[in-house]
């Protein structure tokens, strides 16, 4: 693997940026493994917070760190570490990995065009060759916001950077523990809980919320969501509408995600709407729209393989 030094001075930032002290890295431990120009390489090991019931990766996990080393891919390419937003990102589920498996993810920015950046990858589990899932997507470079090789400790100095109605300022840590009156998902795994999210009840229509914490956070100079947090969040609900709607309970999984970043997901509570679009024998197709307040901030599209034996 290319050792860290092998790349220019500029990025050496990065490896400060994707280490433990961003608090999302640290918790899901994910780490830099290999930086060049044909490919990066990022790893993580199996955090117990990160699993679904099985005591396996969370899809959105997953998600999570293909959507990070794509980012890691970028600036790469770019040679330094100048503001970038995902603006789709496209995560095939192909199979997942052992109870406890660590996984990596190598991703390679193939192409710059004006102010898009274009990415791919695939995801591999640490006891095998085979590909647990692939990814694709685009970024927008030079968007709104500092730059991300400022240190972190410095967050502070760089909020003259974004308006201040923008900033998302709402403290060191939003713990989201739910109100009584609210109820726990039909997803309970650790990862959902790790997540913080929970239902209600608007007037019999069910709610599905879940607010910021600092380990939610994708840039922590300006306290926006990681993007795999809100894909993950998006996913989760999805599963749960299918499970606690129109008499579907047949542990339907997610083979495919398709997610459009609409907008800055600044710190706050964020509100999913689901509504199913296809229904058949074998695929269920849902969408999840993602709000902060009333902005529409993103909005995900899943596929669902319905179990073999319904079919």
């Amino acid at each position: 693997m290319t050792a860290v030094n092998s790349i220019s001075k500029d990025l050496l930032a990065a490896s400060g940026f994707f280490g433990a002290s961003h608090p999302l890295f640290g918790a899901f431990g994910i780490e830099m493994e290999e930086v060049a120009p044909d490919g990066v390489v990022m790893g993580m090991p199996c955090v117990p917070d990160m699993c679904d019931s099985n005591g396996v990766l969370h899809r959105g996990a997953i998600a999570t760190l293909m959507d990070t080393t794509c980012g890691l891919a970028i600036f790469i390419r770019l040679g330094d570490m100048r503001p970038i937003a995902t603006i789709d990102l496209r995560v095939d589920f192909i199979t997942m990995p052992g109870i406890n498996e660590a996984i990596y993810c190598k991703v390679v920015c193939f192409a710059i065009e004006g102010d898009i950046a274009y990415v791919r990858g695939e995801a591999f589990g640490r006891s095998g060759d085979d590909v647990l899932a692939s990814v694709s997507g685009s970024f927008a470079i030079g968007t709104l916001g500092p730059s991300f090789d400022k240190p972190i400790a410095k967050e502070k100095d760089n909020k003259k950077d974004v308006p201040k109605e923008q900033s998302g300022e709402v403290g060191s840590d939003i713990r989201n523990e739910a109100p009584p009156s609210h109820h726990a998902l039909p997803d309970e795994s650790p990862y959902s809980k790790f997540l913080g999210i929970w239902l209600g009840d608007d007037d019999g229509v069910k709610t599905y919320e879940m607010s910021f914490r600092d380990k939610h956070v994708g840039n922590p100079l300006i306290k926006t969501f990681h993007g795999g947090i809100l894909a993950s969040f998006a996913e989760i609900v999805a599963g749960s509408y299918l499970t606690s709607n129109n008499g579907i309970n047949d542990k339907s999984i997610c083979s495919s995600m398709t997610f459009d970043y609409l907008r800055p997901a600044f710190a706050g509570t964020l509100r999913a709407e689901p509504r199913i679009i296809r229904e058949g024998r074998r695929f269920i197709i849902v969408v999840v729209d993602l709000f902060i307040e009333k902005n529409k901030v993103s909005q995900g599209r899943f596929i669902y393989k319905r179990a073999l034996e319904t079919i």
